[in-house]
């Protein structure tokens, strides 16, 4: 858990950072909004098949591809990347740690690839990098790190996205001035190959509605968003609705949904591009900052820093369950101590506020 708060922090600078926040713009007329409510405990139907870890093994679940659920695990003989198969229950080791590397930060799958990001020191946040593995041929790409003339790279850790084996990131680049500067950056994995589709003051990339999507400050601090299509990295521009955004933290993404909290990260937005309606959510306290951000069918799942959380889009309820959770368009993936919980997206109940 805390690897991923000294992300946050991170990330949030290269966005927000230097400058004053803009104005907050009003809701649009064709915009719903809604408070989001917390009930006291997970519902019941949230329990699903259990998987049961051996004793002395725990597992934290960062993204779900398929029957698999991938994070990081620890053991008695140290720490690493791993595959969770959520049908046997089976625990495969894709990467063993060294020793001073602090752990894992962000994680993407599209099967046979698994992408990463980690800390590669315990007392220095600057020092990370991007890897990749097939985990059919076993190859090995280093994606990318901090390291750079002149020492470590200024700026966040990357959260890297991967679609149609093409890896996208916002990578750190040294520039004069203050302000911090990333390159979107896009790797295909087969041809060995880099793109650069923008520069400047961006936030990471997201997959969402068949598009690449990421957030772009300019010297005057307002933000807008921005979009390629998801296979030929062609420009797309996106609904007018949503192209100017009052601030951008964190961006999350599916087939059909754009989500992005604000820079204070205490409120969230929700485009849907089938119903081409954007609802925005805010938040009834300060301890569920919207960050490290996935979206499973009608739910947003997060990490606020001390808790992670489960938001339904459609009616603005949540609850906070232990442990960590990720999800796909197929299930949400809660792992507990002890166990990990498979939950099929398809078919739940929605939630509704206490009272």
């Amino acid at each position: 858990m805390m690897v991923r708060i000294a992300a946050a922090v991170l990330g949030l600078m290269t966005i927000g950072a230097c400058t004053a926040p803009p104005a907050v713009r009003p809701p649009a007329s064709d915009a719903a909004t809604r408070t989001v409510c917390f009930a006291s405990q997970p519902p019941p139907q949230w329990t699903g098949p259990a998987t049961r870890l051996p004793d002395g093994v725990s597992v934290g679940v960062h993204a779900v591809g398929g029957e698999v659920a991938f994070g990081q695990s620890q053991d008695a003989t140290g720490r690493g990347v791993a595959a969770l198969d959520l049908l046997s229950g089976r625990l495969s080791t894709i990467t063993r740690y060294k020793p001073e590397v602090s752990g894992l930060g962000a994680l993407a799958v599209e099967e046979p690839w698994v992408v990463w990001e980690q800390l590669d020191s315990k007392t220095n946040l600057a020092d990370w990098s991007v890897h990749a593995v097939n985990r059919k041929t076993g190859e090995s790409v280093r994606v990318a790190d901090s390291h750079g003339p002149g020492g470590f790279l200024p700026g966040q850790q990357p959260l890297p996205v991967l679609r149609h084996g093409l890896v996208a990131w916002a990578q750190p680049v040294r520039t004069t001035g203050t302000a911090l500067h990333a390159e979107l950056r896009v790797l295909d994995l087969a041809r060995h190959s880099t793109r650069v589709l923008d520069s400047g003051r961006l936030s990471s990339p997201v997959y969402a509605g068949g598009l690449l999507v990421w957030a772009k400050v300019d010297d005057a601090t307002r933000y807008s968003l921005r979009a390629v299509d998801e296979s030929t990295l062609e420009p797309v521009e996106l609904p007018e609705a949503i192209q100017r955004p009052s601030s951008v933290a964190y961006l999350g993404g599916s087939a059909d949904r754009l989500v992005w909290s604000s820079g204070d990260a205490l409120s969230l937005e929700q485009w849907d591009f089938t119903a081409a309606k954007l609802t925005r959510y805010t938040s009834a306290d300060r301890s569920h900052p919207f960050q490290f951000l996935q979206v499973a069918g009608d739910y947003l799942l997060w990490d606020g820093g001390t808790t992670a959380s489960v938001l339904d889009l459609t009616t603005g309820a949540a609850f906070d369950t232990p442990g960590t959770v990720a999800g796909s368009a197929r299930w949400i993936v809660n792992a507990r101590p002890g166990s990990v919980v498979r939950v099929p997206v398809a078919g739940l109940p929605h939630l509704s506020c206490p009272g």
